[in-house]
């Protein structure tokens, strides 16, 4: 890979990243980081590194283990946009914050799921490619994995905000 990396700086990059797993491993195996660290080793302009990083812990590891410039996120922020937060916070030094709660994960996923329907048009094709996300932003959650069976089944938004409104019930009733 650093021979590549090099040619590109050479035609003018003016920035590299390296996701470090190759083609035949598609999702399987581990990234090898190694490999990223070579290429920063081997370039002047900034190289970000890519693969198995699925928590702020991954993205400093990555940092310190390869002196990448960057880190690229993928997967890991399906349903996790509050990993750049708790990334940001340990990368400062900072005490960690605290790990988002049902209700904050199902307003940010309703409103992930408006914009989608703004940029798509409120069709059945956008409620049933966004059942997906819905499943990754309940991850971990209690009894996450009835609450995803019935969000896979929802025909619009509005059944997923209603599903989330009951799962929020007992919370507040305890509250």
């Amino acid at each position: 890979m650093r021979w590549v990396a090099l040619r590109m700086q050479d035609a003018g990059a003016q920035a590299f990243t390296l996701h470090a797993r190759t083609r035949t491993q598609m999702f399987s195996g581990a990234a090898n980081w190694d490999e990223i660290a070579e290429v920063v080793e081997a370039l002047e302009i900034p190289v970000f590194g890519n693969g198995d990083v699925t928590s702020a812990r991954d993205i400093s590891r990555m940092r310190d283990h390869t002196g990448c410039a960057g880190v690229m996120v993928g997967r890991g922020s399906f349903g996790n946009p509050w990993i750049f937060r708790d990334a940001r916070a340990l990368l400062a030094g900072e005490a960690p914050p605290a790990p988002p709660g049902a209700a904050e994960r199902f307003t940010l996923a309703l409103e992930h799921a408006r914009l989608a329907i703004r940029l798509q048009g409120d069709s059945r094709k956008t409620v049933v490619e966004f059942r997906k996300h819905f499943g990754w932003y309940t991850k971990g959650l209690h009894h996450a994995a009835e609450l995803r069976q019935r969000l896979f089944q929802v025909e619009s938004m509005a059944e997923a905000e209603a599903i989330f409104q009951h799962y929020l019930e007992p919370v507040a009733q305890v509250a």
